[in-house]
């Protein structure tokens, strides 16, 4: 009889043990696969939102002329088009290109890495490794801000507008070079109406470095 006891006993402590460790393992199984749940909720929530917010764009191509019939042309292989920020778009490997009417002015190429372009204005800065290409002048620097005219129609409906016209001003580590000699300068602007070029030092107490070259 007191053996029989203890095999009960005995039994009764295996079940309660063999109750516990379920229960215990059963329980952090299912708070492992909540948060695991949650987590991947979370992730598609951000990236839902993200896609409502950014538009991605391939291939884009722009075009625009001003008052005196020169063509503005710009290219890009990718665009993001940020809703926040209306009219606004971020351009990946750009290509400008400025195609003059008179036959006889020569035509200006811009690119650069990256850029901000206004689809209504037309204003562009270019950005990371910029560079203006013409006929035999190449011209490097850090920042290329281009504007054209501005249409009434649509100055009308843009809050901010640039008081320039027809301009194309370089800035930041100007590196001009031409066959016979070579330049460094802060600032480099083109007026697109008379084709001037002008290039100048931030500080008027420095002068822009210009080096000759002799074969």
């Amino acid at each position: 009889m007191r053996k029989k006891t203890l095999i009960q006993l005995f039994l009764l402590i295996f079940l309660i043990l063999f109750s516990y460790f379920i229960l215990t393992k059963y329980f952090n199984t299912s708070t492992i696969d909540n948060n695991l749940s949650n987590i991947t909720t979370t992730i598609t929530a951000k990236d839902k939102n993200a896609d409502e917010k950014i538009d991605l764009l391939k291939d884009l191509k722009y075009k625009s002329n001003n008052i005196k019939g020169d063509s503005y042309e710009l290219d890009a292989d990718y665009g993001e088009s940020i809703l926040e920020k209306s009219n606004s778009m971020f351009l990946t490997n750009v290509k400008g290109r400025i195609v003059f009417k008179d036959d006889k002015k020569p035509n200006i190429i811009l690119t650069s890495k990256f850029a901000n372009f206004n689809t209504v204005t037309f204003e562009t800065t270019f950005i990371d490794d910029v560079k203006i290409m013409r006929t035999n002048e190449i011209i490097t620097g850090d920042e290329l801000y281009l504007v054209l005219d501005h249409d009434e129609e649509n100055s009308n409906n843009t809050t901010q507008l640039s008081k320039e016209k027809n301009l194309i001003r370089m800035s930041y580590n100007i590196f001009f070079k031409k066959p016979g000699y070579t330049l460094k300068a802060d600032i480099l602007e083109i007026d697109l109406i008379t084709k001037n070029m002008k290039i100048y030092m931030n500080n008027n107490s420095k002068k822009v470095k210009v080096t000759s070259l002799i074969n």
